[in-house]
């Protein structure tokens, strides 16, 4: 029975870590730390070839979602993808200190641009392919913000997720699976990465309980 019960630890602090080693939110990985705590912990007074492999076991399934999130194809399968743009764009560059990136910003014409900070504009050659080569996030008001990067002929540059939505809902940027800057995430890694409101299940559950009258 106490086998079982160590095992269970072990397993559900493996997926909570792994929860945390994708999470793409404001707290990365910092809201897993308690459960490699617990996960030590459970280690403790077993065999030292038991503690070797199930710190190899959890070391293989955390390590490849850990691994460089900007270009993980498992976070963002659709890296390598090409995307259809239609005329009209634009590459602004903005001085980092605006933006928070050193990549050309993409906007469509008519687009609002802060020309105080900006240091260049150029266009966007047509009918060209944009390829999608890494994904990063920003975090305004605690939101998460996806921010893909793209290939161009020769060049890299990125958009918001709010500009890429609008891109997609009017048609000026096109792709057969993805309608939306949130699908630029795996679904089930996304799913995964919902453990990490562990913290506020609690009152969660007392709202839900309190909505339904409970007693």
């Amino acid at each position: 029975m106490r086998k079982i019960k160590r095992f269970l630890i072990l397993a559900i602090s493996v997926i909570f870590i792994a929860a945390g080693a994708v999470n793409q939110g404001f707290s990365s990985f910092f809201l897993s730390l308690p459960f490699v705590i617990i996960f030590i912990y459970a280690l403790k007074g077993v065999l030292i070839k038991t503690k070797i492999v199930s710190i190899i076991i959890a070391a293989i399934i955390i390590m490849p979602l850990a691994w460089k999130h900007e270009n993980n194809k498992i976070i963002y399968p659709w890296i390598g993808n090409e995307f259809i743009a239609s005329c009209g764009w634009e590459a602004i560059q903005y001085e980092e200190s605006y933006t928070g990136y050193s990549y050309e910003t993409l906007v469509y014409k008519g687009a609002d641009i802060n020309e105080k900070y900006v240091i260049s504009k150029r266009s966007v050659p047509c009918d060209v392919a944009w390829e999608l080569t890494r994904v990063f996030v920003h975090h305004p008001d605690l939101n998460t913000l996806y921010y893909p990067v793209f290939s161009i002929a020769g060049y890299e540059s990125t958009i918001s997720g709010y500009e890429l939505n609008n891109a997609f809902k009017y048609q000026f940027l096109k792709h057969r699976q993805i309608s939306s800057s949130n699908e630029l995430q795996s679904k089930w890694t996304n799913n995964l990465s919902l453990l990490m409101l562990w913290p506020v299940i609690p009152i969660l559950l007392s709202n839900n309980c309190n909505f339904f009258v409970c007693i």
